[in-house]
């Protein structure tokens, strides 16, 4: 059965962000690929925002790239995330218990 593509505007940017870091420091895709120990055709399919990256290889591509997750990522906007409004969570704002 063929592997269902993933594509969003959230993993499009992702993606770009990482490609245009990677660029900008001159590494090739394979470069990447040895750094962070994610294969690159993952990457390849990262950078073009077709696969949704898990946290663990988001934090791997940051590393090898020498930046911080966060700069991987955009900032909190409307229509980013699960679409079920603010929180995402079903709780309205309420705080979890013991969280700050």
């Amino acid at each position: 059965m063929p592997r269902r593509q993933v594509t969003s505007p959230l993993l499009i940017e992702i993606g770009a962000r990482i490609r245009n870091i990677r660029l900008e420091q001159g590494m090739s895709l394979d470069q990447l690929a040895k750094r962070s120990g994610v294969a690159k055709g993952n990457l390849s399919s990262a950078e073009h925002g077709r696969v949704n990256i898990t946290v663990e290889t988001c934090l791997k591509i940051a590393a090898a790239l020498g930046v911080s997750a966060g700069e991987l990522l955009p900032e909190p906007e409307e229509g980013h995330g699960t679409g079920r409004g603010p929180g995402a969570g079903g709780r309205k704002g309420r705080a979890r218990p013991g969280l700050v």
